[in-house]
This record gives structure tokens, sequence and C-alpha cells, in this order.
């Protein structure tokens, strides 16, 4: 009887406020564009500046009355909604962050106290409450776009090539990047971070590359650090998404260039199979990285630079962000060429772990790992894993063991000849599988042998497979290459792999690719004997040092002989010219400046010439 009164109840109330919804949600939404921009705003000037007491104490209020702004939004959606617990369900993460934000509001004005505070204290570490707050208004905002983007027409998106949006999204991220490492509460470089080295470090943490001309361990405060790990992140995410949030805008379906480009940075037909994939990306990467924290919280150990309970923290989070994206950077002095890493085997397998997981591709994890696709294997054994997912797995075991082999091999008695053999056989697949991938090193460069820079130009040239963070040509193209070639030695007419017959035109983009890099390679070094001539001339750095480098750029790995920091003012350019297109890939560009033909249905007369 009860229930049945509050129904009624609540239908009059509905009917009443009826009329006025409309009005009422769209002076909401313009509030909330404003509030929006205005705690951008405010995230810049309060941890981007110096603050007084003062000016602290009224920011804090400003951030108090943007959330107070949330809370009442949201309340009010509810009021509006005619089916309060469908809405409640559908945004239950807002939900939760705005009970837990309500909870915060009254126990500091109950009690003088953050809840959030107090927790940390008890487990023995640092106040993160200004770092949370920071994250949730940056989620507020992020869902505001999200929100955004849900609502609007985007028709106006099917007449745009996905590469330049891809690269517009890119370009803004590396630029903000660079914009926010500047400020003054960023870094402690005296006088201030220069725009070039703000730049390089933006470029190569939003393209998980890992070069870096200034010491981000010591050149940035713990705030810049804190930006750093949201590019590195950003960047892996909108990367390995990429394809999904196309096609989530794109409902309406893509032409086939479009469809060209998104094949390039994932599966299609795994994407097509599933309206959920974005999502999906984001929780399993967070929760890879969350197990990953968790492991390099327990075994980083207690002593040395870890001896701080805040700072392993914080530690964990971030190497364990940058080697699943393979971004490559440390904040450790030194790198993980530090005593308290390079000696620790087990963190460094575990490092293993997770570059390799980032450079498989997340459609491939899916496939391999996802309950669902175990259970069906299960019940019909003749189902195996996807022709991607074979390519991705077998060529990637494949390039990791002779790598690691060859590693053991070359640097046993010179740079592991005081390493027992655990450690040898550890730090030979951490080398061989950050080669590929990362760019981590708990070995000095510049002291391998030349069997194995040319090993580690090989394998950084590859790189990762495809739909990852990595760069490279990729597994998926290197593999086509290959079995193209034991067609042709072998005399078939078709290109065969793993029992599957390759289409021509896969074949012909994979030697487009191919040649492209080969080409970006060939041009980037070139460059930099005319940028760096005086250093060849003093003899610091050999030619073999610029190759490296410019791979290592254009393959987003990382890795450097010690270049890097003693780059002229072009040369830094060169670099992050190279980061920022091995990034969006050599093909993605091609497709975004070529010009698509009217026709395809046509064919020149047969031509013929020797060749070899």
């Amino acid at each position: 009887m009860e229930r049945h009164k509050l129904r009624e109840l609540r239908e009059k109330v509905n009917l009443f406020i009826y009329d006025s919804k409309t009005k009422v949600l769209g002076v909401l939404s313009v509030l909330n564009v404003l509030v929006a921009v205005a705690s951008i705003g405010i995230l810049i000037y309060y941890y981007g500046f110096p603050q007084t007491k003062d000016s602290k104490l009224q920011i804090i209020q400003l951030i108090g009355f943007t959330f107070s702004f949330y809370i009442l939004r949201y309340l009010i959606k509810i009021v509006y909604d005619f089916n309060v617990k469908e809405f409640i369900r559908k945004t239950w993460l807002e939900a939760s962050i705005l009970t837990y934000l309500l909870l915060e509001g009254i126990s500091y004005n109950v009690f003088g106290t953050l809840i959030l505070g107090k927790v940390f204290q008890w487990f023995g570490f640092k106040s993160f409450t200004e770092i949370t707050s920071a994250f949730i208004q940056l989620f507020f905002v992020i869902y505001f776009v999200v929100d955004l983007i849900r609502k609007k027409d985007f028709k106006f998106w099917y007449k745009v090539s996905p590469g330049l949006i891809f690269t517009f999204f890119i370009g803004i991220l590396i630029l903000g990047g660079a914009g926010l490492l500047m400020l003054p509460e960023m870094n402690s470089v005296p006088g201030g971070l220069s725009f070039t080295d703000a730049l390089f470090l933006s470029t190569s943490s939003a393209s998980s590359t890992g070069l870096s001309t200034i010491d981000t361990a010591l050149d940035l405060t713990f705030k810049g650090q804190v930006v750093c790990l949201f590019l590195i992140k950003i960047g892996g995410l909108n990367t390995i998404a990429f394809g999904a949030l196309y096609l989530l805008i794109s409902k309406m379906g893509v032409s086939v260039k479009q469809h060209s480009v998104i094949e390039d940075f994932i599966n299609k037909d795994s994407f097509l199979s599933t309206n959920s994939m974005f999502g999906k990306i984001v929780i399993w990467s967070l929760t890879i990285e969350f197990f990953g924290a968790l492991f390099f919280f327990i075994s980083m150990g207690t002593d040395g630079i870890f001896a701080d309970t805040g700072d392993r923290f914080f530690h964990a989070i971030f190497h364990s962000v940058s080697a699943f994206n393979n971004a490559g950077i440390s904040i450790i002095p030194g790198g993980l060429m530090h005593p308290d890493i390079s000696q620790n085997y087990i963190v460094l397998l575990a490092f293993s772990v997770l570059i390799f997981l980032g450079g498989f591709g997340m459609i491939y994890l899916f496939d391999l790992f996802e309950i669902s696709k175990i259970r069906e294997r299960m019940k019909t054994p003749w189902k195996t894993i996807q022709f991607g997912t074979k390519i991705s797995l077998y060529f990637t075991l494949f390039l990791l063991v002779v790598g690691t082999i060859l590693f053991y091999i070359s640097e046993s008695n010179n740079t592991m000849k005081d390493m027992s053999w655990f450690g040898k056989f550890s730090t030979s697949i951490f080398g061989s599988m950050t080669t590929r991938n990362a760019g981590f090193n708990s070995f000095d460069i510049s002291a391998l042998s030349t069997p194995t820079l040319i090993l580690f130009l090989f394998l950084m040239f590859v790189g990762s497979s495809s739909g990852s963070s990595g760069g490279g040509i990729r597994t998926s193209t290197f593999a086509i290459l290959y079995a193209s070639v034991i067609s042709t030695v072998r005399g078939k007419s078709n290109v065969e792999l793993f029992y599957r017959t390759i289409p021509t035109d896969m074949v012909s983009k994979a030697y487009t690719i191919f040649m492209f890099f080969v080409l970006g390679n060939l041009i980037g070094p070139f460059l930099l004997s005319i940028t760096e001539f005086e250093l060849l001339k003093a003899g610091k750095f050999t030619f073999m040092d610029l190759v490296f480098e410019h791979v290592s750029a254009a393959s987003t790995v990382g890795l450097s002989t010690g270049l890097t920091n003693e780059l002229s003012e072009p040369g830094k350019y060169v670099i992050i010219m190279a980061m920022f297109i091995g990034r969006m890939g050599t093909l993605t560009l091609a497709y975004l400046f070529g010009k698509e033909v009217v026709s395809k249905k046509y064919k020149y007369p047969t031509g013929h010439t020797m060749l070899g």
C-alpha cells in the first residue's frame, strides 16, 4: 500500500516538473561547460604555480564549490529521471564518486579531517588527498567530454579521415603536456624547463618512447612526474583504443579508406564483434597495471630509495603504468641501472611480463585470456585462437627467445660478466623484451658490444604487435614479409601463413610499411649527421650512435647510447619528429596525406623486367 502511494506521488511530481525538464537540464548543461572549463583552470593554477596560505584556502573553497555543483547536478538529474533505479545503474561510477565526495564533505565540516587522508596515514603513506582531488576533478571533466560526444551528432566526422582525428588528439595531448611541464611547480630546472625540452619529454611520454633530454627523477617535481604519468597512460590508451573509439562515434558506418586506417591500429573483426570494446580495454589495462603495481610494491624492498612507504607506492604505480604502456620512462635516479633495481632480478622479470603484455596487443590478450573465449575453446577443441593472435603470440615468443639467446651469448662475458647465472638469465630476458618495446635498461647501453647493438637495431625495427602501445613495423608486418619471402623462394603463387592465404593487398601494405620505415630511418640519421656534426667531429659519438638513436625513437623504444642529452636544438626536433611519426605510424600518415583515387576498377597492361 505504501509503495503504491509512493508511486502515485512520484507520478504526480513527474507530471508537475515535466514542462520544466528541458529548460532546467539545458541550464545545467551550460553550467557544466563553465564549471568544467573553470576546473581545468583551477587545476593548472593550483598545481602549476606557487601558492600562499590565503590563495591555497581560496582555491580549496573553489574546488569545494565545483564538487558541490556536481553533487547538486546529479541530484537534479535524478529528480527529472522517471526511472531512478535504471539511471543510478547506468551512472554507478559517477554516483560512487559523488557519494565519496559527500562523505568527505560531511567529515571535513563535522570532524575537521578528510577520510581518505586518515586512511593513507593509517597505512604509513604521506597525504595523497590533494592528488585524489585533482583526479576527481579530471574525472568530471573527462566525463563531461564523453557525455558531450555521446549526445552530439557526429556526421561531420564522417568526412574527416580517422588518421587526421588521431593526429589531432595526439598533437593536442603533446602540446598540452609540454605546457604543463613548463609550469614552475612541475620542474626544478634552474631558470625553468625550456619549451624544446618540455616538448621532447611530452612527445616521449605520449608516444610511449622513453627518451628524455632531462633527468625525470631529479629535474621533475612530484607534480611533474604525475603529469608525465598521465601522458604515458593517455598516450598508450589513445593508441590501443583509437580503433574502438572511432567505431563508437561512427555507428552509421565508415568508408573503405577509413576501415583501412582502423585496421592499422587494431583487428577490425574483433572490434566489430562487440559494442563494449573501449570500456573493456580501459578495465583490462587498469587491472593489469594494478596487479603490476601491487607486485612492485611488495618486491621492491624497504631499503634505500624505497624506504619510505609513500615513495615506494608511487614508484610502484609509475613503473607499472610505464612498463605496461611500453613507455620506458623511470623516476628512479639512474633508471633501472640503480643498484636497488638492477640486481633485483625478480623485479626485472616482472618488468618483462608487463612489457610483454603491453606489447602483445589488447585484442589478442582478449582472445587468449577472456573467460568466454577459454570456455568456448574447451567446449569446441577444434576452435583455435584467431589468426592475428597466432601471429602475435608465435612471432613475439620467437623474437623473445632468439633475442634472449643472442644477448646472453654476446654479453655474458661483457656487461654481465659479474652476474650470477640467474642474473644473466633474467637480464637477458629483460634485455630482449625491453629492446623490442619499452626501452628500460638495467645495463649500460654504451658498453654493449657491436653485435648486441646490431641485434638491438633489428629487434627495435620489428617492434611490438599491432594494437599495442609499442612501435616498430610490428610483428604482423614482419610475419607477412617472412611468409612472402618463403612463398617466393618455394615458388608458391600465394602467400601462406598458418594454413591461411594472405590477401595480396595485405602483402602490399606490409611492404609499404617496411619501405616507409626504412626510408624514414635513412632520412633521420642523415639529418642527425648534419645537426650533430660537431659531436661526430669531436669523436664523442659515431654514426652508429646516430642510427641507434633514431631507430630507437622511430620505433618508440627509448634506448640510447648516451646521445640524447648531448643533442643540439635542431637534433632534438629531428628526434621529436621521429617519435611522433613512430607513434602515428608511417602508413597512417601516408593515408592522411595520400590522395584517394576515384576508382580502383582498372588495370594497366602487364610489365616485365629482370629482378636480382
